[in-house]
This record gives C-alpha cells, structure tokens and sequence, in this order.
C-alpha cells in the first residue's frame, strides 16, 4: 500500500471496482484500506455509500455514522445519512441530518437541494420554496432545483412563476423531458391549451417512451376537442404502461365523447381492474351505465 497516497487517491480503484458491477471486490479493498486507515472518515463514507447503492440502508446507515464519529463536522456524510435516513422513511431524522450538513458547510447546493425535497414530501412547502431559492442562489445553474421550485410552487398555485422556474430549466438543459411535461401541465393549468400541446410534444421528442406525456397530451387535445387524436394518445400511453389506470379512464371518457359508449365502459372497467379504488372511474362507469 503507497503511504504517499491520499485516501482520496486510494478510493478511485475502489469506486471504478463498484462501477463495473465487482461489488466483493470493491468491499474486500476497502476493509483492506480500513485496516490500514482506521481513521479516515471519507472510507468510512465511501462504504456507507456503497451499502446505499446496493440496498442494504442498514449498514449504510451505521458507516454513515462511523465517519461522522471520526469527523462530526463531515457535511457530506451528515447529507449521505440524510438520504439514507429518508429512503427508509425516518422523516425528521433526515432533516436533522441534513440541517447539520448546511450548518457546517452553507454553500453546500445538493443538501438544500435534498432538505428542499424532504420538506416538500412533507408538504411544507414554504419551507421548501426556501430551500431551493437557497440552491439557486448557490448554483443559479443547478437544473434540479429550479425544477423542485417550478414543481413546488405550482403546488402553491403560483403557475406563472411556476412557468419562470420551469423555463430557466429549459434554458439550462433543453433535453430535460420531465421539465417540459411539467410544463404542459402549468400551461393546462392556465388555459393556454395550445402552447400546453407543444410542450408536451416536446417533452415526447425528447422521451418517446413517456406514457405520462402521452396521456397529458391526451387530455388536453381532448380539451381542445380533438377527440380521435386524443384517443391515439391515451393509446400510446397504455403501449407503453398497460396499467396506468388513468389512461385508460381518460380514454374512456374520449370514447364517451365520440359516442363509443360499450368501448368506454370497457376502459372503465380495465382502470377498476387494474386500481379498484379509483373513484372517478367508478362515478364514470356508474353513470354510463344508467344510460
């Protein structure tokens, strides 16, 4: 072993084993560095990370807690446990430990970023809307937060600067199909049903593959109408995920529209199939059938 070295420098054989999938093999160098650097927090961390990735939140959580009882003041392993500690559902743990990440090192982008998250799962969303300001203010480049923000505060019903947070994304990274799909949604929100289309064809340019897209797109040109081409979509939607529920109530009601009444009872049924507490299907099928 080369003393010479920085764990840091030990570390990047370990994370290229991990990365090709030689999961033993990257835990055996680092028990083998461990023993040669039992105080090297950043190992210890290395090691919970890898326990994450593979599912074993447990251990993960217990070399979290090693480093930071080497280095208390170890802001990415603090946000390391944070995420840990949020995949396993211990809400207010996670915060805490997030909260000691930005405390120590307050320009650190992604433990707001996460603390932003968690608020909003929590559905404090002021909170969160803080968080992500915070992100940006650090990064005015971090995609992900404005996309969190532009999320959060359509929650919020604050859709126009919703739509701001969602075009600085696009600005950034056009290719983000999931930016343009929440967008489409915003705009449908608005009533600007038209511009509502055009992004989420561009969201489906971008992700041919994206049911959700393809659904929400459904439903607008339903909106507007165009209830055939409404019914293509919902479609491709289901070709893609058979069991979205949604698509088939949606595309239940465009055959309503065009007078298919069995063929929408029949997609009533299959959305009730697939989820049996879907009351909207319920009342769609319900009324259908008195007819």
């Amino acid at each position: 072993m080369d003393h010479k070295k920085s764990p840091q420098e030990l570390i990047k054989p370990i994370i290229e084993l991990f990365s090709n999938g030689q999961i033993q093999e990257a835990f055996d160098a680092l028990e083998t560095l461990i023993k040669e650097y039992p105080n090297q927090p950043i190992l210890f961390n290395i090691c919970g990370v890898i326990y994450k990735q593979i599912g074993q939140l447990d251990e993960a959580i217990k070399r979290f807690e090693k480093a930071l009882a080497i280095n208390p003041n170890y802001a990415e392993a603090h946000n390391n446990l944070g995420v840990t500690l949020q995949n396993l559902g211990l809400m207010d743990e996670a915060v805490k430990s997030y909260e000691k990440a930005v405390a120590i090192k307050p320009d650190y982008a992604e433990a707001h970023n996460n603390l932003g998250n968690i608020f909003k799962e929590l559905e404090q969303l002021d909170a969160a809307v803080k968080s992500y300001e915070k992100v940006i203010a650090i990064n005015p480049d971090y995609p992900e937060a404005h996309y969190n923000l532009g999320n959060t505060l359509r929650e919020l019903g604050q859709l126009e600067t919703a739509i701001k947070s969602y075009e600085k994304v696009i600005a950034i990274k056009p290719d983000y199909a999931e930016v343009h799909n929440n967008l489409g949604n915003t705009l449908n929100d608005l009533g600007q049903l038209n511009a509502a289309v055009k992004s989420y064809e561009k969201a489906l340019a971008i992700k041919p593959d994206y049911a959700n897209a393809y659904n929400n797109l459904g439903f607008t040109l339903q909106e507007l109408g165009q209830h055939g081409d409404a019914v293509k979509n919902y479609e491709k939607a289901l070709d893609i995920n058979p069991d979205y529920a949604e698509a088939h109530n949606n595309l239940g009601n465009a055959h309503n529209d065009l007078g298919q009444l069995d063929v929408a009872i029949k997609c009533y049924e299959k959305a009730l199939a697939i989820n049996p507490d879907y009351s909207n299907a319920y009342y769609n099928l319900s009324i259908r059938k008195k007819y």
